[in-house]
């Protein structure tokens, strides 16, 4: 007898892994534990059964109190507002007209941003449409001497710039002459 209960000790001994999983499958012991938060569709908590918490003192918020207080002030807004028995206007709007005349000094403001930015539009309107001078005033010609002193191949030094400087100067005269002679045709035109 004493061998076939050690053989059963040393059997349990080995099985408990195997037969424990399985009731825990059914087992509601968490649930049953003092302290444990529950979980039902009514939300959750940390009671147990068919007890209920006792109903709780809720405040009425602020937005009570908000509205309540704005209607007071909303009575003596009104109040203030209007004119006396003698038809004179109220304080307050004898303290809103007091800033009236920053409507003419932003007027004023308004009106001189306007012309500012209109020439500013005009100037870039004459600037884009303006046909391109293709004239290319040389005010440096020694531009074409420079250059390194050494290893200068032979013929390719320094040159005589008088004849290019001469050239330039007789076309700036012929130029300014054009220009004269259209602005007194123009002249004469406009008196007549």
């Amino acid at each position: 007898m004493f061998a076939l209960r050690r053989k059963a000790v040393q059997t349990a001994g080995r099985r408990p892994a195997a037969t424990s999983t399985v009731s825990r499958l059914y087992s509601t012991g968490q649930h049953g534990k003092t302290g444990d938060e529950v979980h039902h569709f009514a939300g959750s908590s940390q009671e147990h059964g068919e007890h209920h918490a006792g109903p709780e003192n809720e405040s009425l918020g602020t937005g009570f109190f908000v509205v309540l207080a704005a209607i007071p002030l909303s009575i003596g807004l009104y109040s203030v507002s209007r004119p006396d028995k003698d038809g004179k206007p109220a304080g307050l709007s004898r303290f809103i007209d007091s800033f009236s005349h920053y409507k003419e000094k932003w007027a004023t403001q308004n009106t001189l941003h306007v012309q500012a930015i209109e020439q500013a539009a005009y100037n870039r309107n004459v600037d884009q449409n303006a046909t391109p001078s293709m004239h290319i005033d040389l005010r440096f010609p020694e531009i074409f001497n420079t250059g390194s002193p050494y290893n200068v191949i032979a013929g390719q030094g320094p040159r005589n710039m008088d004849a290019l400087v001469a050239h330039y100067q007789k076309q700036n005269t012929d130029e300014d002459e054009r220009r004269a002679k259209a602005l007194a045709a123009k002249q004469n035109n406009t008196r007549t």
